[in-house]
């Protein structure tokens, strides 16, 4: 509770689920912090002799592009925020977060499994019972069709009191040419350009 009053840590509740107890995160909020949480106590020696900047080149460097992926997500969260509010998803989003469970899958050889799964982002309207959904990817590779129907089929996990209503898709290296014949009204393809666009 001290660490939540000062900024440093969140709790994070799963959206559209916020009754299950069970299905709460404490994160750390501050970047900062998880920066220094991921990277330093790591290589405390190492920093102490002066050699920081191998460290960096050597460890921090390559991870950095993974460790910016959770990140991304928080940014395209805000972006879905502060776009609903203005109604550009087609309702007035009041509220934004993740969703996370399990989903029911069947193999190829049609046997019927569970697997954790999650949706980056799942921005709420409570005014009118609707959501919109959607999948971040902070890849050197463009997003392609799997990733759009991976979140259409996980978009009906969603709690049925609410409606999807967008489905939103944000890459950092664009989109693959199947996307040039998707007529799908609900969909928005954004990528980190438009997040700095106002």
């Amino acid at each position: 509770e001290k660490l939540m009053e000062v900024g440093l840590v969140e709790k994070k509740i799963c959206m559209t689920e916020e009754k299950n107890r069970k299905k709460s995160q404490y994160i750390l909020k501050d970047y900062m912090f998880q920066f220094w949480y991921e990277f330093v106590p790591k290589a405390t020696s190492v920093i102490e002799m002066g050699h920081g900047d191998v460290y960096f080149d050597r460890i921090v460097k390559p991870q950095l592009h993974a460790y910016m992926g959770s990140i991304f997500e928080e940014m395209c969260r805000y972006y879905t925020l502060e776009h609903g509010i203005y109604g550009d998803f087609g309702s007035f989003i009041t509220r934004v977060g993740a969703w996370w469970g399990t989903e029911r899958l069947v193999s190829a050889s049609g046997e019927a499994y569970q697997q954790a799964t999650d949706i980056d982002i799942v921005g709420v309207s409570d005014v009118d019972k609707t959501v919109v959904v959607g999948e971040c990817k902070f890849k050197n590779e463009k997003i392609g069709k799997e990733i759009y129907e991976t979140l259409l089929r996980r978009s009906h996990l969603i709690s049925g009191k609410y409606r999807v209503v967008r489905y939103l898709l944000f890459s950092l290296s664009g989109y693959t040419a199947w996307f040039d014949e998707v007529k799908n009204d609900q969909l928005r393809i954004l990528t980190l350009e438009d997040l700095y666009k106002s």
